[in-house]
């Protein structure tokens, strides 16, 4: 990579980011299309984000992706908001534009929906299941609604949260129904309706990689997909026992980088090569 004298900036607006695997996929996508932009995180917490957003402006960024503690707290400085974002109610992508006017988007559910496309799974018409509806569970049921996904079954420990999305989500997407379950038993005895089960929680990863977001016998005898959000480990528990009952299960890498590849084309204009950005990560992450 070289920095010259034009080179423009994307930053990662949140705090913890030092993990993020961001800046090693944007960066060797814009050397790909040898674009002169560099991608960085800027650890930025709320309290900094309308100073940073004034700085990222006088410099000339193309914009940023934002994450935590940021998704919501974006949203009051928007100039424009994608039509997921009005309906989600958080913004993960932003783009500044040449007169200093800041556009919100949400690529997390838009890229979850591309990796089903990619393997040829139905939505239109279908009945999912989800575990979690926060940040990237709610985005996810968003795409899938706005894509013609009949009915949602839900597994939310905050039942309140969980209630404030269905309402909201109902109301603007016409044709979705979501079910909320009191527990894994209420979520499981529903399992022959679904086509698909989504753990879109962070059960699985970390200090919680050897545990499930639910008991994985619950799964055994059913003709399901099982998509699990957390790509590091590549195979989580839920993963592992799932395919040990013969079923078909994704991990969220397709996810992570179609997200990314869409914010990408919001700043640049061009296609990311997803192809190698996954070669590289998978050998990354191994």
């Amino acid at each position: 990579m070289n920095i010259s004298g034009n080179t423009k900036l994307i930053g990662l607006l949140g705090d913890p980011i030092s993990h993020s695997l961001s800046p090693f996929m944007h960066n060797l996508s814009f050397n790909k299309v040898k674009k002169d932009y560099v991608y960085l995180c800027l650890p930025t917490g709320k309290k900094d984000l309308e100073k940073v957003l004034d700085t990222l402006k006088i410099i000339g960024a193309r914009g940023a992706n934002i994450t935590y503690p940021n998704k919501i707290e974006i949203l009051k400085y928007l100039d424009e908001a994608s039509e997921e974002v009005q309906i989600i109610g958080s913004c993960n992508t932003i783009s500044i534009d040449e007169n200093k006017k800041i556009k919100g988007y949400n690529t997390d559910g838009r890229g979850f929906v591309q990796s089903l496309k990619n393997n040829s799974i139905e939505i239109k018409g279908k009945t999912f299941g989800i575990m979690g509806l926060g940040g990237a569970g709610s985005a996810i049921a968003t795409c899938l609604g706005l894509e013609g996904l009949k009915r949602l079954y839900v597994k939310e420990i905050d039942f309140d949260k969980a209630k404030t999305v269905k309402k909201r989500l109902e109301e603007k997407i016409k044709g979705l129904e979501i079910i909320l379950t009191k527990d894994q038993q209420d979520f499981a005895k529903n399992l022959d309706k679904m086509s698909l089960v989504i753990n879109a929680t962070p059960i699985g990863m970390g200090r919680s990689k050897d545990d499930s977001p639910m008991d994985p016998e619950y799964l055994r005898g059913f003709p399901l997909i099982i998509y699990d959000v957390i790509y590091s480990p590549l195979e989580t528990t839920l993963l592992r026992k799932a395919k040990s009952y013969g079923l078909k299960v994704f991990n969220g890498i397709d996810m992570m980088i179609n997200q990314g590849a869409i914010s990408f084309n919001i700043w640049t204009g061009q296609e990311m090569d997803t192809k190698l950005v996954k070669e590289r990560i998978v050998k990354l992450l191994k």
